[in-house]
């Protein structure tokens, strides 16, 4: 977490720079004050980019549905479930798909995820016995269960869809999510278009909040995944 990685940044100045202890614990303070209230807004807005709101994809003949795993927690009965907005993102794959069916149209979903939390099923594993509830046929189904990050997510669902015939593709993943997956698709030759499953309004208010920490480290954490691809393009390493 990125606000993890500044607490222990701020400790270790703190414990370093002996003479300038007060004045590093007021600016600690300050910042994580910021980022719990007003910050949170201008964050969330900054890694949400141009996909802060709806769009609508254009199916084609043949469309490719690519949807990439939210993460899984259990819930209170120890039950593996999508974590976040997992739920959201299986939701409208359904519908896309299903406008597919209705339209006379030929289209496969693509569902990406790994286990990066090592629970006992992959969010790929998981998320498509959900699908297949949801009404999209098994024959329809490709499962991409070794990816654990959006990098991993691209490359392997770009190797997946070379043996594959297809028009266009489609994207499901957050408004925060969306413009770094879109980045990582498109440096793996696949240029999908957007369908954002949820959106995380900026809330901008001077009241220290739990939910406005957690916005702004998704945001933060976008936005550092974002500069890392650049770096590693300018590095030659993606």
């Amino acid at each position: 977490m990125v606000l993890i990685a500044l607490l222990l940044v701020f400790i270790v100045l703190f414990i370093a720079w002996k003479k300038r202890r007060v004045a590093i614990f007021i600016v600690a303070c300050a910042v994580f004050w910021l980022l719990g209230s007003w910050l949170a807004g201008p964050l969330v807005w900054i890694a949400n980019s141009a996909y802060g709101s709806a769009s609508e994809p254009r199916l084609k003949a043949r469309t490719a549905i690519i949807v990439l795993g939210g993460g899984t927690r259990h819930d209170f009965y120890q039950r593996l479930v999508p974590e976040g907005d997992g739920m959201a993102r299986i939701d409208l794959a359904a519908s896309l798909y299903r406008r597919c069916v209705e339209t006379e149209k030929a289209c496969f979903v693509v569902m990406s995820g790994g286990n990066p939390q090592h629970h006992e099923q992959s969010e790929a594993d998981l998320y498509s016995g959900l699908l297949l509830d949801a009404g999209v046929r098994r024959s329809d189904l490709v499962i991409e269960n070794q990816s654990l990050d959006t990098y991993e997510n691209a490359r392997n669902t770009a190797k997946l869809l070379r043996s594959r015939q297809y028009d266009t593709s489609v994207l499901v993943t957050s408004s925060l999510h969306m413009r770094r997956a879109m980045l990582a698709f498109e440096a793996f030759g696949v240029h999908p278009q957007p369908a954002v499953a949820s959106i995380r309004e900026p809330d901008s208010r001077w009241v220290l909040r739990p939910a406005a920490l957690f916005d702004s480290n998704r945001a933060l954490h976008e936005l550092v995944g974002i500069a890392r691809f650049y770096a590693w393009r300018c590095l030659g390493l993606y």
